[in-house]
């Protein structure tokens, strides 16, 4: 106190009085500090709260410039936390010839389009809007369903030219991008939350948080060959043991013949383990600051393999074009600024969110992932444990209650593993279905045997026919005493009578490029 005084004395009067003016504005200036700091915790509050907890937020103003605060904040619109980016512009050339007629996004997995499943999940996530991005030679497919589409999000499709790649879709729509965002392939089939997988990216103020998932030999028959199996594509992800953190992403296609990890990258996380059956799963969390980055780096092209792997190796790039890229970010920005040096240069983090054991998540991007998928579709639950086909038609209900009745049983046997369309479907005398999905307006003789298939809208399937793990597209026709096993038939397609064919696809058109 003594030191303060003789600094504060002034050369002129009596000190005290000068002290005691100088407290008094040192209070005023307490006071108003404090008003702001109240404002602005209010503010705050009120933007993370539902609309009726901002009406008892108002009624608890305690001044007028506070009122005033809380109506603006409650007429002006929030910022949404996340903005979710939907990539459906995938042409499918790996389903071949599925595609053909139906947009990959669209084809159908227990009779609902596969697009459908992205969009429950970012609809339970709570998010309000989506940005839909598909290429020109399907938009037409696309923005028709949205047309129709009843959900609760706002839906906005944005077109973009065909093979363009994914991160080149970003900065196609970079200017609808305001904050941090999800992106999530069309192709994606999960039960895992997203808010969860959110709260990752939160606490460690991720650059990037991206899930990964074992690899599961998914669709894999013992009995057949492995040309028949569905293989993931892995790639070499280095994952520190205790945050999973992303010390290491190296995509597999660009390792010809010898695999090589840095030395100072061993020497500082010793804890790293290197991972080459990790499936990407294509759901991505962004912070804002990663468009910057697409819109400078102007030859950055797919999200998987360039703007990761540059995301991971910028988190120990201490070069001086990386340095003057991470002063862009918020966080760097403020602890440069701070009189306390960081304890670390680590100051980018990009993370890792691996599900829990029991959840799943599986890619629709080959014919061996589609006839996977539907087969497995009608067992599995969403993220709040509701199951994800509610109805399986009429002829898979009846299946259920002939075995408890018997004279309440068809001249048919449709097992109760079977997803039937609700509408138009016939099936004849003496014919077996077993897991398989049956569209609309469908037409089965009579004596036929169906098992492990897919058949679209308005197929007909002609007597004694039987087919096995095979795919049938849109109004294709199957002439009697064919059998047909392991085959994909494309649309429009007329398959002969009396055909026997095994691993080969049927299609009168070229495939969509």
């Amino acid at each position: 106190a003594r030191t303060f005084e003789a600094r504060m004395r002034p050369p002129w009067g009596d000190w005290w009085n000068w002290e005691a003016r100088d407290t008094k504005a040192e209070e005023k200036e307490t006071f108003s500090k404090e008003r702001d700091k109240n404002i602005e915790l209010e503010i705050a509050l009120i933007s993370k709260t539902s609309e009726k907890k901002v009406e008892r937020g108002l009624g608890q103003a305690r001044t007028p410039e506070t009122r005033s605060n809380l109506e603006r904040m409650e007429q002006r619109p929030a910022k949404p936390e996340f903005q979710a980016i939907l990539l459906a512009g995938g042409a499918g050339s790996r389903m071949s010839p599925l595609q053909e007629k139906v947009a990959k996004c669209l084809l159908p997995v227990g009779n609902r389009p596969l697009i459908s499943y992205q969009l429950d999940m970012l609809e339970k996530a709570g998010l309000k809007e989506c940005l839909v991005v598909t290429t020109k030679h399907i938009s037409q497919q696309v923005s028709l369903y949205f047309e129709k589409y009843e959900g609760k999000m706002r839906c906005s499709v944005h077109v973009v030219a065909d093979h363009t790649g994914t991160a080149e879709a970003l900065r196609h729509i970079a200017e609808r991008i305001v904050t941090d965002f999800i992106v999530v392939s069309a192709d994606v089939i999960t039960d895992v939350k997203l808010l969860v997988m959110a709260d990752t990216h939160r606490s460690h103020d991720a650059l990037v948080t991206f899930m990964l998932t074992e690899s599961s030999q998914q669709g894999v028959d013992e009995k057949k060959k492995p040309a028949a199996t569905y293989k993931p594509e892995c790639n070499f992800i280095g994952l520190e043991d205790r945050t999973s953190r992303v010390l290491l992403y190296t995509p597999k296609a660009y390792v010809k013949e010898m695999f090589r990890v840095s030395k100072r990258l061993l020497q500082r996380h010793s804890s790293m383990r290197v991972h080459s059956r990790m499936e990407d799963s294509h759901i991505y969390i962004f912070s804002h600051n990663v468009i910057k980055i697409i819109m400078e780096e102007k030859n950055l092209s797919s999200l998987q393999n360039e703007v990761l792997p540059l995301l991971v190796k910028m988190q120990f790039d201490d070069s001086k074009d990386s340095k003057e890229k991470k002063k862009q970010f918020t966080q760097i920005a403020a602890l440069e600024m701070s009189s306390v040096p960081p304890k670390t240069n680590n100051l980018v983090s990009c993370m890792a969110y691996l599900p829990e054991g029991g959840q799943f998540c599986m890619r629709v991007n080959t014919v061996a992932a589609f006839k996977y998928a539907n087969r497995e579709i009608g067992s599995l639950s969403d993220s709040d444990g509701k199951v994800l086909i509610s109805q399986r038609g009429p002829f898979a209900d009846q299946a259920v209650r002939s075995k408890k009745d018997k004279s309440a049983r068809p001249p048919f046997n449709v097992g109760k593993d079977c997803i039937v369309g609700i509408s138009g479907v016939q099936i004849g005398n003496k014919s077996t279905l077993k897991k398989s999905v049956i569209g609309n307006y469908c037409k089965i003789g009579a004596k036929c045997r169906i098992s492990n298939c897919v058949l679209m809208d308005h197929v007909t399937i002609e007597d004694q026919v039987t087919l096995t793990d095979t795919v049938v597209c849109s109004n294709a026709h199957i002439q009697k005493n064919s059998s047909l096993d392991n085959c994909e038939v494309g649309s429009n397609f007329t398959v002969e009578a009396k055909t026997k064919s095994k691993k080969e696809k049927f299609s009168n058109e070229s495939i969509l490029a």
